[in-house]
C-alpha cells in the first residue's frame, strides 16, 4: 500500500514537472495556471478549509450590582481599614434597631469569624463599646466600630423567594458589596445547602450539597434527574448534566457533603443544546429513510456557533434510554469541515469484529456541505474516524482486554465519539479537473516539447541508475541528443 501511494505521488510529480518544463520553455500563460493548481495536486487538502470566517462570540456582559438596601433601624458606613488590614464599619443604632438586626441584614448564615456566628460577633463588638448596656437597654444613637476580615461577605442586597426546579424550594439570595452572590436554601431536609458565585469568577458557581444527600437518594426523595434540574436550574437537563448527577449519586457516602462547580454562563453542558436556539431553521433528515425521525438544525455563518449543521436523534431526552444500540445518535458538522459522530455502542461492538470508525458517509456529507455552504471551499473527503470518549460518560473501551487503552473492543451501552477530519476539499477537485483540461490542451499544442521533456526525464533516471550500479552513463544506450 505504501509503495502504491509513493508510485502515484511520483507519477503525479513527474507529470507536473514535465508540464512545468514545457511551459517554462514556451513561456505561455498556461504556466501561471499550472503554478496555481500545483499545490492542490501535490498535497491535496494542504490548502483546504471550509473558507468561512466566523465572528468571535461577544464577551459576557458583567452583572450589575443591585441597589443597596438600607434600613431606618441602623446605619452601616465604611470607615476604612485598621492596622491589621481588617475592614472597618461604623454602625449607628436607629429607632427599633439592635445588633441582632444588623447581623441579620448585613451578614449571611455562613458568617464565621473567630468561632462566632454573625449575631454573636456583632453583639460582642457592641457590648465592648457599651459594657453597661443590656439587650433591653440598647438606645438609638449608640455607635460602635465593627472590624471584619477583608474577605467577609458584607450584604448589599437580599431577597427570599420560592423556586421549583426538580424540588420546591424556599431560598434566600444574597449579593455582597463586592458582587459575590450566595443562594442559601432554607428548606430542610434538602439536597443542596448553598451555592456561592465569587465576584472574581462571574457566572461560575460552586454548589455545596447537603450532608443529607445520600439519605435523600436512598429513600427516593430525590434522584439524578431531579438533582440535575435543581443544580442546573433547567426543567429539561441534557444528557451530560443528568450523567454528572448520576455519577455523583453513585459515589456519595452518608454524611458526605460534596461540591460541584457549575458554569452559569450557559444553561446546558451540551454545546449542541446551547446552540440550538441560535439555529436559522430545522428540517427532517429526509435523504436517509432510516433516520427519518432525526432533525437537522442548520446555522448561519454569523450565528457565532461552531456548527454548520447538527443532525440529532436525541432531542430533549435527558438520557440515552430508548436509543437504538450500535448506531449513531448525533452528527455534528463544523464550519472547518470536521464531522463528529456520537455513537451508542451495541452488543456486536464488544466482539471486536465491527469497526465503527468506518461510519463514514463521504458522498452524503459532501453533498450537505455543498448545499449549506455553496460559496465556500467545502470538504469532499474525510479520513478515518478518530475514537474518543465523551465526558462525563464512562469510557467505551473494554478495560478487560489485553490493551485497555485501545478501542478495539467496546463496552455495550457506552458513548463513543468519532471525529472525522477532512482530507480533500472542493478546490482540490477543481484543480484536478483544470489540470486534466490543461493536459488535454498541452497534448495538442505542445506535443513535441512534451516528448522532449519526457525523453530528458527518462535519460536522467537511467543516468542515475547507472551511477548507482557503477556503470558509465553512455552504457545506458540513451541517445546523446536526448540529453541536449
Amino acid at each position: 500500500m505504501r509503495g502504491t501511494h509513493g508510485g502515484r505521488v511520483a507519477a503525479c510529480l513527474a507529470v507536473v514537472v514535465a508540464a512545468l518544463g514545457v511551459l517554462a520553455l514556451s513561456g505561455c500563460e498556461e504556466a501561471g495556471r499550472l503554478r496555481a493548481i500545483a499545490p492542490h495536486l501535490l498535497a491535496p487538502g494542504a490548502q483546504g478549509g471550509a473558507g468561512i470566517s466566523l465572528p468571535l462570540a461577544p464577551p459576557p456582559v458583567p452583572r450589575e450590582l443591585p441597589p443597596e438596601q438600607t434600613s431606618a433601624a441602623f446605619e452601616f458606613t465604611p470607615a476604612g481599614t485598621d492596622a491589621e488590614g481588617r475592614l472597618l464599619y461604623r454602625v449607628r443604632i436607629g429607632p427599633g434597631g439592635s445588633p441582632a438586626l444588623v447581623a441579620l441584614r448585613k451578614f449571611t448564615p455562613l458568617f464565621a469569624v473567630d468561632g462566632q456566628d454573625a449575631l454573636s460577633y456583632v453583639s460582642h463588638a457592641y457590648f465592648q463599646q457599651y459594657p453597661q448596656r443590656t439587650a433591653r437597654s440598647i438606645q438609638p444613637g449608640d455607635e460602635f466600630l465593627l472590624a471584619l476580615p477583608p474577605d467577609t461577605f458584607v450584604v448589599r442586597w437580599q431577597e427570599e423567594r420560592q423556586e421549583q426546579f426538580g424540588h420546591p424550594a424556599r431560598l434566600r439570595e444574597y449579593v455582597s458589596e463586592r458582587g459575590d452572590r450566595l443562594r442559601y436554601y432554607l428548606t430542610a431536609p434538602f439536597p443542596l445547602r448553598y451555592e456561592l458565585e465569587p465576584a472574581g469568577t462571574p457566572g461560575r458557581g460552586v454548589v455545596h450539597f447537603a450532608p443529607d444527600l445520600a439519605y435523600l437518594l436512598r429513600t427516593g426523595r430525590t434522584d439524578p434527574l431531579r438533582l440535575a434540574q435543581l443544580v442546573y436550574r433547567v426543567p429539561d437537563p441534557d444528557i451530560l448534566q443528568v450523567e454528572t448527577m448520576r455519577q455523583l449519586a453513585a459515589a456519595v457516602q452518608p454524611g458526605e457533603a460534596p461540591t460541584l462547580e457549575v458554569d452559569r454562563r450557559v444553561p446546558y453542558r451540551d454545546p449542541v443544546r446551547v446552540a440550538l436556539p441560535q439555529a436559522a431553521y430545522s428540517e427532517a433528515v429526509s435523504e436517509e429513510p432510516e433516520r427519518a425521525h432525526w432533525r437537522r438544525a442548520v446555522f448561519s455563518a454569523d450565528s457565532g456557533q461552531p456548527f454548520m449543521a447538527v443532525e440529532d436523534a436525541l432531542g430533549a431526552r435527558p438520557d440515552l434510554a430508548g436509543l437504538p444500540a450500535g448506531q449513531p445518535f448525533r452528527i455534528e458538522y463544523q464550519w472547518d469541515g470536521t464531522v463528529r459522530v456520537l455513537y451508542l455502542t451495541g452488543p456486536n461492538d464488544a466482539l471486536g469484529k465491527r469497526d465503527p470508525y468506518h461510519l463514514r458517509e463521504n458522498a452524503r456529507w459532501a453533498a450537505l456541505y455543498a448545499r449549506l455552504a455553496p460559496d465556500a471551499n467545502t470538504p469532499v473527503k474525510w479520513g478515518p474516524g478518530e475514537p474518543s470518549d465523551l465526558a462525563p460518560f464512562p469510557t467505551a473501551r473494554d478495560s478487560l482486554q489485553r490493551d485497555p487503552s485501545a478501542y478495539d473492543y467496546l463496552v455495550p451501552g457506552r458513548v463513543l465519539v468519532l471525529t472525522f477530519r477532512p482530507t480533500r476539499f472542493l478546490a482540490d477537485l477543481q484543480a484536478e479537473t483544470e489540470f486534466r483540461e490543461l493536459l488535454g490542451e498541452m497534448r495538442t499544442r505542445y506535443r513535441e516539447e512534451i516528448d522532449l521533456v519526457l525523453r530528458a526525464l527518462d535519460f536522467l533516471q537511467s543516468w542515475r541508475a547507472a551511477l548507482r550500479a557503477g556503470r558509465p552513463a553512455h552504457a545506458t544506450g540513451q541517445a546523446p541528443q536526448a540529453a541536449e
